[in-house]
């Protein structure tokens, strides 16, 4: 996922540089925008379970440094059921809004591309991300806190 999400940085570049290159010369792109926010989506969704598996996020040590091993396991469990739970449902109504889109045939504005795909493939992100995070939380209750 990591690498298809650099393939999709690397595209939404291209999209932009090209649509600048085009203004210049009078012939911009047509629907680049919509390109640009549809890989943004995608980007999105796909970087989230390897950002979360490396703990490249964002947290706060300076109160949960000082946690006991103990503290510091039921805080990590009690965060991953959290997440686990949060994007299962993210992912379940992406799924549904997906379906949605695609029964009422929903279509960006310029280039008319069907919006359900992108949904599908954020719900499955999501999804994943879930999977990773419940992987993290067996891995915390076996071994402890997960620095």
């Amino acid at each position: 996922m990591k690498k298809v999400s650099g393939v999709m940085l690397v595209a939404m570049m291209l999209v932009t540089c090209l649509d600048v290159g085009g203004n210049i010369f009078g012939h911009p792109l047509l629907g680049s925008e919509e390109i640009v926010s549809l890989l943004a989506a995608l980007l999105i969704a796909f970087t989230l379970p390897a950002a979360h598996q490396e703990r490249a996020h964002i947290g706060v040590d300076m109160l949960y440094l000082r946690f006991s091993p103990r503290t510091k396991k039921i805080n990590d469990s009690i965060l991953c059921v959290i997440t686990a739970i949060f994007f299962s449902l993210v992912s379940w109504e992406c799924f549904k809004y997906a379906g949605d889109l695609k029964r009422i045939g929903q279509v960006t504005a310029v280039l008319e591309l069907p919006i359900y795909y992108i949904l599908y493939a954020v719900s499955a992100g999501c999804g994943f991300l879930s999977l990773v995070v419940v992987s993290q939380l067996l891995k915390i209750i076996r071994e402890g806190s997960h620095e």
